[in-house]
């Protein structure tokens, strides 16, 4: 009976999630929940705590006890009371989205967000659920922003989808349980998850010597970093250090190198997941080394380099292929 029961609570419960998304829509990435789409009902605690004002409204019925109708109207209206407040404990919270960072396949992606309080009262235990998980809130001061971070399970590559946010309170006795649902149509991007090892089905080394720096070249300038632990005092850049207070280091390159290539040929026989497995662990190992590497595949080609916005370029083309847009 308890499995039939669950069964029965789950469906009506799926049934009213996707009503109320199509009574809302989608929401923007900075949602303000207004009164109209807040839900109230009573909890276990609360359906209880009426049935035993009920009760004692019919014992004083019964015997025209006066004391006894005080007492169940001062509790009548306590509860009464409890259901604006615990409607205005959540009405016009403002969710703001901000993002997240990729990761790959396998990791918890953080989504982040702010909860922001524009109202002249306090706000007390806020919860939001997510099927990967629960952040409570506790108190948000007027005018104050609290910053959350949901994460969510990845298991394939490509784009991760924001799930269905669900925002409740039961402030301030437990009696009533009010609730919002947000829905934001929001992405993020997940990369193929790498191979444990370095694969020896191919290099990607190009066949010739071209042009590039190696890491320890004296002719010419490079570019400034960082200060490390025991580099020469005659390579910090002092006139940089005056004027910034930075402690910066001149470094100079020259001379060839071979340029890396991730070539989705140079992994046959595996299938598509493999290849894409193996190509990761190739441009991570290959950019740990500090290489200059470029990435073939088919329909793809992206030229040699080495920076952030490479690395994510080619991380991104190889997170994206062959998945179709509407996916």
């Amino acid at each position: 009976m308890s499995a039939i029961a669950q069964s029965l609570y789950s469906a009506i419960g799926s049934r009213a999630r996707d009503w109320a998304r199509k009574r809302q829509g989608i929401d923007p990435a900075s949602a303000h929940l207004t009164g109209n789409r807040i839900y109230i009902l009573p909890t276990r605690a609360g359906l209880i705590f009426g049935l035993i004002v009920f009760t004692m409204l019919l014992g004083a019925m019964n015997y025209n006890n006066n004391m006894g109708f005080a007492l169940t109207f001062l509790l009548a209206g306590i509860g009464v009371i409890s259901i604006h407040h615990c409607h205005r404990n959540i009405a016009d919270i403002y969710l703001h989205y901000l993002g997240g960072h990729p990761v790959f396949a396998g990791e918890n992606l953080q989504f982040r967000f702010v909860i922001e309080n524009r109202s002249t009262y306090s706000r007390w235990q806020i919860r939001l659920d997510w099927p990967d998980g629960t952040r409570i809130c506790n108190e948000l001061q007027p005018a104050e922003r609290h910053t959350l971070t949901l994460a969510v399970g990845t298991t394939a590559r490509g784009h991760a989808r924001l799930p269905r946010i669900q925002l409740s309170t039961r402030f301030p006795l437990g009696l009533l349980r009010a609730w919002a649902w947000v829905h934001m149509d929001c992405t993020e991007l997940v990369y193929p998850r790498p191979a444990d090892q370095k694969s020896d089905a191919g290099t990607g080394r190009s066949a010739q010597m071209t042009s590039g720096f190696d890491r320890k070249g004296e002719d010419d300038f490079f570019g400034l970093r960082d200060y490390r632990f025991g580099d020469a005092p005659k390579h910090i850049a002092w006139k940089a250090l005056a004027r910034t207070g930075e402690t910066l280091v001149t470094e100079y390159r020259s001379g060839s190198t071979d340029l890396v290539w991730i070539d989705w040929d140079d992994f046959p026989g595996a299938d598509t997941e493999g290849r894409l497995a193996k190509m990761t662990r190739l441009l991570l190992d290959t950019e740990h080394d500090g290489e200059h590497y470029g990435l073939r595949m088919p329909g793809i080609e992206i030229a040699p380099a080495a920076n952030p916005d490479h690395r994510y370029a080619c991380l991104k083309a190889m997170a994206l292929f062959d998945i179709r847009a509407d996916a």
